[in-house]
């Protein structure tokens, strides 16, 4: 993973001291979420980040393909932090605030089917609004998946409705047109957006850390809605139509057959796939990725 070349402390010299800043990476299904919060993790110097990762399905992979957390990670647990105001979110903050070791900035991963909306209102429609300063909300877009269809999904078309920037990933996998189109679908749904362009979620942080970007105040009416019904906000995923599948085995694959399964017996309506795997063939672990029609398969050394 390559180290991107600037000193983050010299670029943020002092936080503000109005709460502890917070960022919430939410993106589609296989847009590159992990890939961005490593980045971070990977460049933050001297800064103290603390990380909370929300994944829906039983086994959390995203906390095992997370680099250099140890004990600064805390796992949501299995569901959806985004169905309403949540008091494990709620928890999960003040866990971070009992470390004996001061956090200077919090980022949350949501997972893949997140609503942002009903995460922003556990911030500033709870106690935590007077000990957090909502810093931004960052939209994850997969450049070289992207389509008219992304927005058939409502929980895709809310993170960028309710997103602060977007980060337009994978351009080195999208030719010019499609990246171009990427960005006048996005600028539809919200104009004047801050996008940008990234391969492997590479981004200088200073452009996407303390820039105070979130406005709340722009939500008003949907905050009240919020708060007279919140059980509006909790039908999301069967909306969307998404079922979940999670596997564990305690025998080894064979590399042949398990390709031969991905390129010839795979389901046609499986849209994401991830996981750590173990080949008769290799000592390693190996990264197995799937997004739509492509997948990647690495060894983890």
């Amino acid at each position: 993973m390559t180290r991107l070349d600037f000193n983050l402390s010299d670029a943020l010299p002092s936080l503000p001291k109005c709460g502890m800043p917070v960022t919430i990476i939410t993106g589609f299904l296989g847009s590159g979420k992990t890939t961005l919060l490593n980045q971070i993790l990977q460049n933050k110097d001297n800064l103290k980040i603390a990380v909370l990762v929300n994944e829906f399905g039983d086994i959390n992979i995203d906390e095992q393909l997370l680099i250099s957390v140890e004990s600064d990670m805390i796992e949501l647990g299995n569901g959806c932090i985004c169905c309403t105001i949540n008091d494990g979110l709620v928890n999960a903050f003040y866990r971070v605030l009992e470390r004996e070791e001061k956090v200077d900035y919090l980022v949350i991963e949501t997972t893949g089917l997140a609503d942002p909306f009903p995460i922003i209102m556990t911030f500033v429609g709870t106690e935590l609004k007077v000990l957090t300063r909502l810093d931004a909300i960052i939209t994850v877009v997969d450049a070289a998946a992207f389509d008219a269809k992304h927005f058939d999904s409502d929980a895709a078309l809310r993170q960028i409705r309710y997103g602060d920037m977007v980060i337009l990933n994978k351009i080195d996998l999208a030719t010019k047109d499609k990246i171009n189109e990427s960005k006048v679908f996005i600028e539809k749904i919200k104009s004047e957006f801050r996008i940008l362009e990234s391969e492997y979620g590479q981004v200088p942080l200073p452009l996407i850390l303390d820039v105070g970007l979130n406005q709340t105040d722009n939500y008003k009416a949907e905050i009240r809605e919020f708060r007279r019904n919140k059980s509006a906000f909790n039908n999301h995923l069967e909306t969307d139509g998404f079922n979940f599948v999670s596997f564990q085995s305690d025998r080894p694959f064979e590399i042949k057959k398990f390709e031969h399964f991905l390129s010839q017996q795979l389901p046609s309506n499986i849209f994401r796939a991830k996981g750590i795997l173990w080949f008769q063939e290799s000592p390693s672990r190996h990264i197995f990725q799937l997004s739509g029609p492509r997948y990647d398969l690495q060894a983890d050394d």
